[in-house]
Order: C-alpha cells, then sequence, then structure tokens
C-alpha cells in the first residue's frame, strides 16, 4: 500500500509541476521593478543631469567673461571701448601685458555695481586672451569748446 499511495502522490505531484493554472498566483508575478518605475528612474536620472549641466554652464557665463575692443587711457586708468555694443569698461586687475591703442580680448569678470569717477563699469582682467594690433579707428576725441 505504502508503494501505491507513493506512485499516486508522485503523479499528482508531477499533474500539479506541470499544469501551469494550478500554480499558486504569487508564482506568476515579475520579479523586480516595474516598467513604469524602470522609466520613471531613467527620466529622474536625465533630469538630474541636464539640470546639473544647465546650472554649470550659466555659473561659468556669469561668472566670467570675453570682452574684445580697443584699449585707450583714460582719467582713471586703462578703458576698454567694446566693438560689438559700444560698452565702456574701466580695465582693472592683471594689466601688465595691455598696451594702449591695441584691440585686445581679455578674460576676466564684470563687476556689478563698480563704477569709476568716469560712469564706466569696472572689468576685473584675469588674462589677456589675444592681442589684435593696432586699432583700426581711432576714437573721436572730446569736442573742444569754441575759441574766438
Amino acid at each position: 500500500m505504502n508503494r501505491r499511495s507513493g506512485i499516486v502522490c508522485f503523479v499528482i505531484l508531477g499533474i500539479l509541476l506541470t499544469c501551469g493554472s494550478t500554480a499558486p498566483p504569487a508564482c506568476n508575478e515579475k520579479i523586480g521593478p516595474s516598467d513604469g518605475e524602470i522609466i520613471g528612474g531613467v527620466i529622474g536620472v536625465a533630469a538630474v543631469i541636464i539640470v546639473g549641466t544647465v546650472v554649470l554652464v550659466e555659473v561659468s557665463n556669469k561668472s566670467h567673461h570675453t570682452v574684445k575692443g580697443c584699449v585707450t587711457a583714460g582719467p582713471d586708468g586703462l578703458t576698454l571701448h567694446t566693438e560689438g555694443n559700444s560698452k565702456i569698461y574701466a580695465l582693472t586687475g592683471v594689466t601688465a601685458n595691455v598696451k594702449v591703442g591695441d584691440v585686445i580680448k581679455v578674460h576676466g569678470s564684470k563687476l556689478k555695481g563698480q563704477k569709476d569717477t568716469a560712469g564706466d563699469q569696472d572689468f576685473r582682467v584675469e588674462k589677456m586672451s589675444r592681442d589684435y594690433g593696432p586699432c583700426k579707428t581711432e576714437l573721436a576725441p572730446p569736442p573742444a569748446t569754441a575759441q574766438n
């Protein structure tokens, strides 16, 4: 009888294992995160990378600038007349290699709220990027008073 009951149990166990519909519901569940969780994680990582890159670029662009223009002697020292937007900057910082009458490109930072006595915004030079040679046109001298 033991042999017969062992064979019956073996047959029933074999039928249960080969029949998928009789498996407990927990056996059909996927192990690990769902597709929505994976997509959410990928979107989150991409957002962090994009925001980090934008912040680094903005911080870099706001704190350091490159300005190109013609150097002249002003009342408080060297000034730079920019070519494109006609702004005038009072140069401070590393100005040892800067020559009056040359077109140069300098790298540095604009000092907010600081102006010289002529009202020009201060630009702190960190290094001179390039010297393009003499200015092409001379700046107009200040208007002279009429004498008779």
